[in-house]
């Protein structure tokens, strides 16, 4: 090769570099490869996002660089379903808006997520506030020892008083293992919420009554704060 016709090479390797690195251009790659959003292609129905990552927009999934799909249901006009505001039917089934929530009850209809759990009640019965809501549910372990040479167990439940809950359940007990055995039993509760020990063996009651009803000031303790209740020695006095 004749040495002029070398010397334009490194010059025409410089020209299509710059070109190809022109104003206007998109560099392709992996999402690693990626720096910033102008330097993101993403698909249909998707988002540049945080770190230069394509995410796919509300209602849609599928790959978010080669585009996402519809993934809400279909609105189903021959629905007889009265779904309430803000909700919509599909093939007999209640569906939400996006950004709503169904929290007030069934066929109640769907309230936008951000005034869930704002401090200001919108459902008739509240229930957008309830603790069972709003509050995160943690483990509790709770601790008691029969103390009363009678012969008898003790059943005993726990009572949410924020909410109609019993643990086990409303129908059945936990029951000690004999005098001064330790029982424990561990129950999720809502952080916050109150819980009140129910007992009874024979005549003798220990806290609320066995169907929660009654009072009582040394039996309640909230969820959660601590983690650990030791309910103590059930005597027979």
């Amino acid at each position: 090769m004749p040495r002029s016709s070398r010397s334009l090479i490194p010059s025409l390797l410089a020209f299509l570099a710059t070109a190809s690195l022109g104003a206007g251009c998109v560099l392709y790659g992996g999402p690693e490869d990626y720096k910033t959003c102008a330097e993101v292609v993403c698909g249909n129905h998707a988002t540049c996002g945080e770190n230069a990552d394509c995410y796919c927009d509300a209602g849609y999934d599928g790959n978010p660089y080669d585009g996402c799909v519809d993934v809400t249901p279909a609105v189903d006009a021959t629905c007889k379903v009265d779904c309430g505001q803000n909700a919509y039917c599909s093939e007999g089934a209640c569906y939400c808006e996006l950004d709503h929530i169904a929290v007030c009850g069934a066929n109640a209809g769907c309230m936008p997520e951000a005034r869930v759990c704002d401090g200001q009640p919108d459902c008739p019965n509240s229930a957008d506030e309830a603790v069972a809501v709003c509050s995160k549910p943690v483990f509790q372990e709770w601790l008691i020892t029969d103390d009363c040479d009678d012969g008898l167990d003790i059943d005993w439940r726990l009572y949410a008083q924020d909410r109609d809950w019993a643990w086990p359940d409303a129908t059945s007990t936990f029951v000690t293992t004999g005098i001064g055995a330790e029982d424990f039993q561990t129950i999720q509760c809502f952080d916050g919420e109150t819980i009140c020990m129910a007992g009874a063996a024979g005549d003798t009651v220990w806290g609320l009554n066995l169907d929660g009803t009654g009072s009582c000031d040394t039996c309640c303790f909230l969820c959660g704060s601590p983690t650990y209740i030791d309910l103590g020695f059930q005597t027979c006095q």
